[in-house]
């Protein structure tokens, strides 16, 4: 059936057409800028995008996937998709929740499609909610080695890929270069391999009387979550190889956790780093200069420094392997969403044309375009997105990036070679991730920064409830 009809549902259920769509202006995505943007703009090679236009029609009900106007990559994306196939009925649900997932399978109800992060795939496709899209990619010959293998990774589960990566995220350290030159230190050249000196320059860096800091030295942000980082560059693991053991209180954690306590500690201490966060202004501590070393995702960039302190003078550092010198592996964990199909979904050929279109290079490049064209026009610096695809990321940088500044220039240079040496979350490939998440957390490295307990006991603690946690899986 033809119709040109797409329902979008944001903050309830409304109906417009595309034509409506195509008129309206499109935002910077994260609202910092916002232009409008003519639909020719961005959809005058959505028929290149596509390759070529297999005989898919009827409705294709996606969840998760928000196309507000505030979003321009998605948007322009999935506006190219309606132009490219408007024999295809779209309805857009941008939000949902376990439970009505959990409810729509048992009642097989299920969307066509759903955006989901890729660290939850083992948690779904254990329960059987998500099919393989291993005959789709045999059958189209559909070429996954393009995808970083981080990404692709944390996709796959028992073997079988259940889902296609369309958005990454990668960490590295950010520094204020004028704060570390007042403690003489160039912050261009720190070895981050050297925790030593890491946690020299955080005490050195800290500016406090008594209990009242005004500036804090280093968030290594263990305390959100960020263990996974420290304990892969201690050449550490979580689980073992098939994930049937938890591996918390291995040497290399609980050394990275105890070093993480002593580094707050050299601060004034968790506590005092828990009061100033109070007063930072969202996530702009770094760009506000009230914290002189952080670890961050790549929106830093983009996000925080670009629309908040766009003359900064910082630099963006990889961290590397834990003594393996200046110029030793790079370390990072990496994380994003992607595309997958509930077992159970009733137009599972359009929506796997669905996936192929939003992650060619073609159409990463079509969104990218309009991305650009948003910022230019709103006066603001273009940092191409993380796509998941090593292809797509270079084209990116090569055709569209635009010098910036040195650190910017930096940092989107390095992007690319950091992510082929990164990680998935190291949980990930369980089924019950979402519990050791919580558990590493909540048991093991909040205790030991709050000083109820020592980083060994409390880990000791947390490898035991996640070990049952997996063993009642």
């Amino acid at each position: 059936m033809t119709n040109s009809t797409s329902k979008l549902f944001q903050h309830g259920r409304s109906r417009q057409s595309r034509r409506d769509l195509l008129r309206k202006g499109t935002a910077v995505a994260g609202g910092a800028v916002a232009a409008s943007i003519a639909a020719p703009a961005f959809l005058r090679h959505a028929g290149a995008a596509s390759r070529q236009t297999p005989q898919v029609s009827g409705e294709l009900v996606e969840w998760g996937f928000g196309i507000a106007e505030t979003n321009v990559l998605a948007r322009s994306r999935v506006l190219a998709f309606q132009e490219a196939y408007p024999n295809i009925n779209l309805t857009v649900v941008d939000t949902w929740n376990e439970q009505t997932l959990l409810t729509a399978a048992a009642s097989e109800t299920v969307p066509d499609l759903l955006w989901l992060s890729r660290a939850e795939t083992a948690t779904w496709a254990g329960r059987g909610i998500l099919m393989p899209l291993t005959d789709y990619i045999a059958r189209d010959s559909y070429d996954t080695s393009r995808f970083y293998e981080a990404a692709l990774s944390e996709a796959t589960f028992e073997d079988q890929i259940y889902g296609i990566p369309g958005a990454m995220d990668v960490r590295t350290l950010y520094v204020n270069l004028n704060h570390l030159q007042a403690a003489g230190v160039d912050g261009k050249t720190i070895d981050t391999s050297n925790w030593e000196q890491l946690s020299e320059l955080s005490a050195q860096l800290v500016q406090r009387q008594g209990e009242q800091v005004s500036r804090w030295g280093f968030d290594h942000k263990m305390q959100a979550g960020w263990i996974w980082l420290w304990g892969i560059a201690n050449g550490g693991t979580f689980l073992n190889e098939d994930g049937t053991e938890a591996t918390f209180n291995a040497e290399p954690i609980v050394a990275a956790l105890d070093w993480g306590v002593k580094d707050y500690d050299g601060q004034g201490g968790f506590g005092l780093y828990e009061a100033f966060a109070t007063t930072w202004q969202g996530d702009e501590q770094f760009a506000r200069e009230q914290v002189s070393m952080t670890l961050y995702e790549q929106w830093m960039m983009s996000g925080m420094i670009a629309p908040v302190a766009p003359d900064l003078n910082f630099w963006v550092l990889p961290m590397r392997q834990r003594g393996s010198g200046a110029s030793g592996g790079m370390v990072s964990f990496a994380g994003g969403n992607g595309w997958y199909i509930p077992a159970g979904a009733k137009n599972p050929d359009a929506a796997w044309e669905y996936i192929k279109f939003l992650h060619s290079d073609e159409t990463w490049m079509l969104g990218a375009q309009a991305v650009k064209e948003a910022r230019t026009a709103a006066g603001a610096p273009y940092i191409p997105s993380l796509t998941g695809s090593t292809t797509a990321d270079q084209l990116q940088i090569d055709q569209l990036f635009e010098p910036v500044g040195e650190a910017f220039d930096n940092a989107v240079r390095m992007w690319p070679d950091l992510l082929s040496q990164s990680s998935p979350i190291p949980v990930g490939s369980s089924p019950v991730a979402g519990q050791l998440i919580d558990i590493i957390l909540n048991e093991g490295v909040e205790p030991a920064l709050r000083k109820s307990s020592s980083p060994q006991d409390a880990l000791d603690t947390a490898n035991q409830s996640a070990q049952d946690a997996i063993d009642s899986f």
